[in-house]
């Protein structure tokens, strides 16, 4: 039996230092490029198109967009955020509006787990803002993060995953058409089943404890 098909491959551009946005200084940057591989017997052997590319902060591990690398907070010209958080926002978002119109509990409850997982504060206007954002966009959770999987490290795709799972498990269920959403997470993020399976175990083990 041949096995053959397609991953994204992760390599190295340039390294150097930089001012990280959300360490508030200098530190060591990575900057890395993403590569769709044809794959035989799970071999990476022929590169076809490039996913994306961004800069990791080697302190933090959070990335950015490589326009970061002139980022100057002096002159404070643009507001640069890690790309986990765009994803996170918008995937908590677009799981509560596939069920209708989120209420002032559900901002809450966004506001309440993006605090958990990016340790930064959200206001109701910043959700409210997503909730537009996503509204217009027109592409659902999957074309949204496939657009992204290029810009996100390990880190911050485990992150997106952690940060769906607690939105899925809000209301105390966690249930099958959640699992099926969460598998869709994984795979528009490139992620192995394995890779996914470990996150959402070891998220499913802290809720066990923590009840």
């Amino acid at each position: 039996m041949i096995i053959f098909g397609t991953r994204g491959v992760t390599y190295s551009k340039d390294k150097g230092d930089f001012t990280c946005p959300s360490c508030g200084g200098a530190s060591s940057y990575n900057h890395k490029r993403v590569r769709r591989f044809f794959t035989l017997y799970f071999i990476p052997l022929i590169p076809l198109d490039m996913l994306g590319e961004y800069v990791e902060c080697q302190s933090c591990s959070n990335t950015f967009q490589k326009e970061v690398l002139d980022y100057d907070p002096a002159a404070a010209a643009q507001d640069f955020q890690a790309e986990y958080q765009r994803a996170v926002k918008r995937v908590m978002v677009q799981m509560l509006l596939a069920d209708g119109v989120i209420d002032d509990q559900e901002i809450k409850t966004v506001r309440d787990v993006y605090r958990q997982v990016a340790n930064v504060e959200l206001s109701q206007d910043d959700v409210r803002q997503e909730i537009q954002a996503a509204g217009t966009d027109g592409r659902g959770i999957r074309q949204y993060l496939e657009s992204l999987v290029g810009n996100l490290n390990d880190a911050g795709k485990e992150t997106v995953v952690q940060a769906a799972l607690m939105i899925a498990a809000a209301d105390g269920e966690f249930q099958e058409e959640e699992k099926h959403l969460l598998g869709q997470i994984g795979a528009a993020l490139d992620m192995t089943p394995a890779h996914l399976n470990g996150v959402v175990s070891g998220m499913l083990s802290k809720f066990e404890q923590a009840n």
